[in-house]
């Protein structure tokens, strides 16, 4: 994997897994205070939660296919300096590659999470490292911002739709 490449997967990587820290949120409210909006319950806000665990536990783990299983079939990644990447089956490659040349670690920490009805929000911040598993690639240290838009799906569980991330660091060339 190229430095580029390797670099923004590492931030994807770390953007994803943010939510393994995550601090409680409150319940959305609206700017005017009204309440009589769709707000998420204790059990949604708790399930968004969960959504990060999982993906940050299958991300330590190196596993590609549970990582995708977190995402909506129509989601998009969006790392920087890449296309982005449409559909679980582009996420579930883009991991797998990176997992094939690292091996990863991550510390995530939810800002905000908060949203109405089906419709969520998660936004935080990450550190993360990716130790080489071949001498040939650097390794690889990070740490930066995400945003998260997440949709409640028919079975009633929560999937990213949306994953953005970006570095606080300046680009290395």
């Amino acid at each position: 994997m190229s430095q580029p490449m390797g670099r923004a997967v590492m931030v994807l990587a770390v953007a994803l897994a943010f939510g393994a820290g995550c601090k409680p949120a409150g319940k959305a409210s609206d700017s005017a205070g009204d309440k009589t909006a769709a707000e998420l319950s204790d059990a949604d806000l708790d399930a968004i939660r969960a959504v990060d665990s999982s993906f940050a536990v299958a991300a330590n783990a190196g596993n590609a296919d549970s990582i995708a299983g977190v995402y909506a079939t129509n989601a998009a990644l969006l790392p920087p300096n890449m296309p982005p990447q449409k559909g679980r089956a582009a996420i579930r490659a883009f991991w797998g590659g990176f997992f094939q040349a690292y091996t990863v670690r991550f510390e995530i920490n939810s800002d905000v999470v908060e949203g109405r009805g089906d419709l969520a929000y998660n936004m935080g911040h990450y550190r993360f490292t990716a130790v080489p598993k071949a001498k040939a690639n650097p390794g690889m240290a990070d740490e930066g911002k995400f945003l998260e838009i997440l949709k409640k799906q028919s079975d009633g569980s929560w999937k990213y739709v949306v994953d953005m991330y970006s570095s606080n660091l300046a680009p290395q060339h």
